[in-house]
């Protein structure tokens, strides 16, 4: 009995409240899909911008340096303790780099060569040198990683970083389908890097020039759509919420007026339905399937009382042709009857006897 019950249990959810969880679920998928479509837009053009600034920064430096005076630099000047170097040379092609940073103040900027070891490079100018204090690689400072791939392919050809740090690969070659810089990060903040070979007078690569690209602009950026996005979304829910709440509430309030009007009929008051029926069709300065529904529901009305009223008067003259019939079977049921019949041949005798009493007296 007890699952029986279970089975037979339902709930009931008003047509208002169903219209309202399904507009709302509706309206957070398209959100949702709408928020990621926008995020990622505005990601990759920002990302597109960086590249593009990136490139024009790596592409201008790297017309900068004069490849005989670096090749030159790198084979006959000797560090000083500090890691720098008396060399003139070193300290005219640091100026030509800083001075590319004050440009793209977010431009990191050296220049290095292939190291003896494996997986190593040997930097030897950068734009930081000029800085008070001095920053970035110092001359002829080796370094080793396993990541070193991007900046061994930018000996050959203009190169980006499409990895994260800490992933092996060899970059991708600028311009061809599907490169795309990534982004990483380090203790130092977000970066995009890029990397250019440098060539001397006779065409042959001496070394290359790197570009750590600094990438807050896109946290920035994406802090700023969330931020703005949070918002609005907020804004927009609570006025959707509203509307569909505006909206279920025309829609339905026929329906609730129509099932009102079905109940009174139920309880067989057909003016109260009549009135009903009467208060949904006000507002139907535009008919639709809602006015239909109601002229319908009227007609309805209309023949059923009139099949009510026309079995009422059948059911009446059925009531008097029963009573007429039980009449007639109780009035047999009492002339068959021992009694009456004892009554009857009575009767008979008393009529009989007093017919020969006057018969005798009158002779």
């Amino acid at each position: 009995m007890s699952n029986e019950k279970k089975k037979n249990r339902v709930f009931f959810i008003s047509l208002r409240i169903k219209l309202l969880i399904g507009f709302t679920l509706l309206f957070t998928v398209v959100f949702a899909v709408a928020f990621y479509w926008f995020y990622q837009f505005s990601t990759d053009l920002a990302m597109q911008r960086i590249t593009d600034d990136l490139v024009n920064t790596i592409q201008g430096a790297a017309k900068l340096i004069d490849g005989d005076e670096f090749q030159a630099l790198y084979t006959e000047a000797t560090p000083r303790e500090d890691g720098y170097t008396d060399d003139l040379r070193y300290w005219s092609q640091a100026k030509l780099l800083w001075s590319v940073k004050q440009i793209e103040p977010r431009a990191g900027i050296y220049t290095y060569i292939k190291g003896t070891a494996p997986n190593e490079l040997i930097f030897v100018t950068s734009g930081g040198a000029l800085n008070d204090p001095p920053t970035g690689a110092t001359f002829m400072e080796h370094w080793t990683t396993d990541n070193v791939g991007p900046n061994l392919s930018g000996l050959k050809e203009l190169t980006l970083q499409d990895t994260p740090e800490g992933q092996k690969n060899n970059g991708c070659v600028y311009g061809t389908p599907g490169c795309k810089v990534e982004m990483y990060s380090d203790d130092f903040g977000s970066w995009v890097s890029a990397f250019a070979p440098i060539k001397n007078s006779k065409g042959e690569v001496v070394g290359a020039i790197g570009v750590d690209f600094k990438a807050d602009y896109v946290r920035e950026v994406q802090a700023a759509i969330l931020k703005k996005v949070y918002i609005a979304f907020a804004i927009t829910y609570v006025s959707l919420f509203f509307l569909v709440f505006f909206i279920s509430n025309v829609f339905t309030r026929p329906i609730l007026t129509l099932t009102k009007a079905a109940e009174k009929i139920g309880e067989g008051d057909y003016k109260g339905s009549l009135v009903f029926l009467s208060n949904a069709g006000e507002s139907s300065n535009f008919p639709d399937e809602i006015e239909t529904l109601d002229k319908v529901f009227q007609s309805m009305i209309d023949k059923v009382y009139t099949r009510e009223q026309s079995l009422r008067k059948q059911v009446e003259q059925l009531k008097i042709m029963i009573d007429d019939s039980k009449r007639k079977k109780q009035v047999e049921e009492i002339v068959e009857s021992e009694f009456f019949q004892d009554l009857k041949t009575k009767a008979q005798k008393i009529r009989d006897n007093q017919g020969r009493k006057k018969t005798g007296g009158e002779a």
